[in-house]
Parts: structure tokens; sequence; C-alpha cells
């Protein structure tokens, strides 16, 4: 279970948020790294107690040279003969160069073959866009400047079969309220570790608990990208990191990025 969003900045920057909530306590995240594309590894197996069959495809989250930020949520794991919706954010941010063309990009792929249920947002220096997904249809939502989603569909509905019947309208109520009201880059990491249904807030405590929260920051000439292991109201450290996108890749940049990165397992796929 996780809750996204996107914001638009008065200065012209733009912020994509995700708090990541698990099937177990702790997770450690792979990375993709390139000149063209950063991404935080998806994995279809995120309601399982232990690592022992996890299979990862795709992103959850992530940003590419030309500004576009995109991420992901779960809705359900149907229809059965589907593919993980985390390839549906890869190929957002490899194929698309803003959030039109990933729009495009999304909906060509979906016509292709069917993908499990969920929710994608992205935001560019233009537009927050939120997609429903099911199967080979997708539903679109175009905001000026800011847009959160959750567990369920919006324009597709709210099924019983969701894997997330109880907490997903709560965090969404609590994500939106929040949002509208958020002006700064602070009000986003005030959100994140928000707790204003209790342990079903947007940092759970609940049976999956927040295990990662992520703030990418498009800024004229970087993206960084803030980051957390474990609850974010317990943090001890919220990583600030820059992203080796276009322009600013090397090796080194790369290398720094994955030591920087809160994550055995990002460290260790570098090397």
């Amino acid at each position: 279970m996780c809750t996204t969003g996107a914001l638009r900045l008065s200065d012209g920057s733009y912020l994509m948020f995700k708090n990541k909530d698990f099937g177990r306590d702790c997770f450690e995240d792979r990375l993709v790294i390139s000149a063209e594309v950063f991404g935080v590894e998806g994995i279809s197996t995120w309601d399982r107690p232990d690592s022992s069959a996890d299979e990862f495809s795709g992103f959850s989250l992530g940003a590419n040279r030309y500004g576009l930020l995109c991420s992901d949520s779960n809705v359900r794991g149907e229809p059965p003969e589907g593919t993980n919706y985390d390839l549906l954010t890869k190929i957002a941010l490899v194929e698309g160069r803003d959030v039109k063309s990933a729009i495009d990009a999304v909906e060509r792929a979906v016509q292709k073959r069917p993908y499990w249920c969920a929710n994608l947002l992205m935001v560019d220096d233009e537009m927050v866009a939120g997609l429903d997904v099911r199967g080979n249809e997708i539903a679109v939502e175009c905001h000026s400047d800011r847009l959160t989603r959750t567990n369920h569909h919006l324009r597709f509905g709210s099924t019983p079969a969701d894997q997330d019947t109880t907490t997903s309208r709560p965090r969404l109520l609590s994500s939106a309220d929040r949002l509208a009201k958020a002006e700064c880059l602070e009000d986003i990491l005030s959100l994140q570790s928000s707790h204003d249904q209790g342990n079903t807030g947007i940092c759970s405590h609940s049976a999956y608990p927040t295990v990662y929260s992520y703030l990418l920051h498009r800024q004229p000439d970087e993206i960084r990208l803030l980051v957390s292991q474990g609850q974010p109201c317990r943090i001890v450290k919220r990583h600030d990191l820059r992203l080796p996108l276009g322009d600013h890749w090397s090796p080194r940049g790369e290398a720094e990025l994955r030591d920087g990165y809160p994550s055995e397992a990002a460290v260790s796929a570098g090397t």
C-alpha cells in the first residue's frame, strides 16, 4: 500500500512524493541508474512476509533526463493474466519526454497486453496527471498543479476486491487535504510523516508499515531525491542526493548516489 502525490510550486520547480508501505517491517531498495533514467525497482511480491521469492520488475518511482517524474501505487492484482504495473512506470519514463508523451506510451502498452490494476502519477513543468490502470484500459485525470493517489481507483471506482479497502480512502482524504494547503517542500515532508488517522495515516504503522519515503524535487538545473528508510516520523537521517541524469551523468555520480542511498542492495548493485 502506498500514498503518492505531486505538486508544482510557485517558483517553477515541482515535486513527486511517495510513501512505500510494505508487507514486512523492512526492505532494501534496488536501483536502476543511467544518464537517461533513474528508477527504484518495482516488486510484485510486496505483500509477502519474507523475501525468499521476491520478483522485481519495472519502476515503482523514478525520473528521467527531461524532468518527467512518475510513481505508482497498487490497487489489486487482477486480471490474473495481467502484468506488473511497475513496468508501466518504467515505460512512461523510458519512452516519455513529458506527461503527454508518457500517457501516450502507457496507452500503447496497455493496448498490447493487460496490466494489474494500479494508479500512476506523473508531473512535468506544465501539468500533473493521474492514471487509473485496469487491464487493457486507462482513465486519465489532469490538473495544473497538484494531485494525490492511494490504493483505489477514482475514475473506474473501488471494489471489494481491492487489496486495501480499509486505509486507502482515509489516507486519500488526509493527503488531499494536506496537499491542497501545501506551498513548499517542507509541507510535503510534513504530509509524509503525518498520522491524521492514527496508525492508518500517511506514515503507516499498520499491518503494511511504511518502509521508505521519497521526495523527488525537479529544480531548474537538477533533480534531487530526499529519501529515508523506515517510517518517516521516526527517521534519524533523510538522505539528500542528486540524480546523475543528462549532463550530470558520470560513473562517479552513480557511485555517489548508490553510496549515499539508504539500502545495502542499492550499493551492492553498483559493484
